[in-house]
């Protein structure tokens, strides 16, 4: 084996592509060795051999060429065509992405569209007889066709059927999957993808709660919100907007934005919705309603809201803290109604198209057309110590353990430093970071590798709940702070290493982005922070 037997997904070059000009390896599966050639071609369509099929080693093709001499190239770097292809290698030119309205209706089509750009294809959309069904076709420039997407979109729960039964290479989802949808993939034969290789987050949104722009409410406790879809509240006037009766709207029982919505705010409080709200199937058509209401109240993903001029309300959690839907704040997953934006495949071999599409969504040039979808992109964003307000002010007057001496050291070590909009969050009851912490940390790598914080000294502060004892926590959240740096030291050059300065502190229980009362908020305050400040810039409070 040489260096050319590591095959890295994103991009090509000709060293991913053909692995090693060396002898078959023993043990290797044989194949009649007077087949009809084949002809693999790399997926970003720029390189193609012609040869006979000798054999397949694990992932690799093993081919004999006439000018070349035997050659091993990955898998998953190429499309195989020919009589003697594997089962399920010959992939062709057509694969599936089924799922959520909310992923499927603008983000997916617009990334395809980024995606064809940066292949030097072109992208084409075609509509159907049915809404929820379109045709994507990517063609190269000299008019052959790369790829036709089959795009249907309806819903979230409809991603892993599709995935099980073999329509779609990518299954898209406006949540994470959920045991059931475990339960519907393990039929055939495919494993839980949650926190694997197969799960790739795509962006994030949230939830957000919609009233007319003449309405004086700013915020509602989720226990307010339960008391408005169950009926037990019929007048703004119990909320200070004066006199004018609610509308309820929402939409069907499918819906995954309602599902986020009521397993959020309403549920919890042992309420459901009442039976006769004013029910919508299309996400515009609930804003149009709720802007010809002066009464009128719903929810929508702030992809769509930031689009329209209807009111936005902060949700006000029952310990007080509110809970802004800013980009950082969702960013940051701190919003109550924050919710990532989930692409699945299944283990094996994913059609080499498909995957390469999901690599480029991971790449800073695809943040462009997140953005341009009104989604929340994966670009940092800065935020200072004084621009917490709330929760400075509620660290300090309601949390019970509240420490002086910690909260002045916090002030010292981050009042001149600027906190960037990424979070580390580990598994629960454990210290593996999950999946999106790993493309986290990586992503930060890269940017460290690039130069972007030279000169700066990276701080990397950790923060946990507040159950339990307060030097405990603090301990436990220092451990993890130190357990990130060690791992984005490792994803580091040596020399990138030693030119900067990685501290990892820990405030435990101090700063909290939610309320500690729940398993949900008690998991927002469990993280790690990236802090960002000058050599020497250490504030010395007096």
């Amino acid at each position: 084996m040489t260096v050319f037997d590591v095959f890295v997904r994103k991009g090509f070059t000709l060293a991913r592509f053909f692995l090693c000009a060396a002898g078959v390896m023993a043990g290797s599966t044989a194949i009649a060795q007077q087949n009809p050639p084949i002809e693999l071609k790399s997926i970003d369509g720029t390189m193609s051999i012609v040869g006979d099929l000798i054999s397949v080693d694990g992932d690799v093709f093993v081919v004999e060429t006439a000018d070349l001499g035997v050659l091993r190239v990955q898998k998953g770097s190429v499309v195989c065509t020919g009589s003697v292809c594997p089962d399920g290698h010959n992939f062709g030119r057509k694969f599936g992405i089924y799922g959520s309205r909310t992923v499927g209706t603008t983000l997916i089509p617009n990334l395809l569209r980024g995606y064809a750009q940066s292949i030097g294809a072109t992208f084409e959309i075609v509509p159907t007889e049915e809404p929820a069904e379109r045709i994507v076709r990517l063609t190269n420039a000299d008019g052959s066709l790369r790829a036709e997407i089959d795009l249907q979109t309806r819903g979230s729960g409809s991603a892993f059927p599709a995935l099980a039964g073999g329509f779609a290479a990518i299954g898209v989802a406006d949540r994470r999957m959920k045991d059931s949808d475990v339960e519907k993939i393990a039929a055939a034969g495919i494993p839980d993808l949650r926190d694997t290789a197969n799960e790739t987050v795509l962006g994030v949104d949230g939830i957000v709660m919609i009233t007319h722009p003449d309405n004086p409410v700013r915020n509602l406790s989720g226990e307010d919100v339960a008391r408005i879809w169950s009926g037990e509240v019929t007048n703004w006037k119990e909320f200070g907007g004066g006199d004018f009766p609610i509308t309820v709207n929402s939409f069907g029982e499918s819906s995954g934005d309602r599902a986020v919505m009521m397993d959020a705010l309403v549920r919890p409080t042992g309420r459901d919705e009442k039976s006769d709200v004013t029910r919508w199937s299309a996400y515009q058509d609930m804003v149009d309603a709720v802007m010809a209401d002066r009464g009128g109240i719903g929810f929508v993903g702030r992809w769509l809201a930031r689009t329209n001029n209807v009111n936005l309300l902060d949700i006000r959690e029952e310990c007080g803290l509110l809970s802004p839907p800013t980009d950082f704040r969702m960013k940051i997953e701190g919003y109550a109604l924050s919710r990532r934006l989930y692409a699945y495949t299944t283990p094996g071999s994913v059609h080499p198209e498909a995957q390469a599409f999901l690599d480029w969504t991971l790449t800073s040039e695809a943040q462009a057309y997140i953005k341009e979808s009104h989604f929340i992109d994966r670009e940092l964003e800065r935020m200072r110590l004084e621009d917490m307000g709330m929760m400075l002010v509620h660290t300090a007057a309601v949390e019970p353990d509240f420490d002086g001496r910690q909260y002045t050291s916090m002030m010292q070590e981050l009042r001149g430093a600027d906190r960037l909009s990424v979070s580390f969050r580990f598994n629960t009851g454990s210290s593996v970071l999950d999946v999106e912490s790993i493309r986290n940390i990586e992503e930060l790598a890269a940017r460290m590798e690039a130069g972007e914080f030279d000169g700066l000294e990276v701080l990397l502060v950790g923060f946990a709940d507040s159950i339990g004892e307060r030097t405990r926590n603090t301990a436990l959240a220092q451990a993890r702070a130190e357990s990130v740096r060690a791992i984005l030291a490792a994803s580091l050059k040596p020399e990138t290493s030693e030119r900067l300065v990685l501290e990892p502190q820990s405030y435990g229980e101090l700063l909290p982005l939610s309320c500690n009362d729940g398993e949900t908020g008690r998991a927002r305050n469990r993280r790690v922070e990236v802090w960002l400040r000058l050599p020497d810039s250490r504030s010395n409070l007096r």
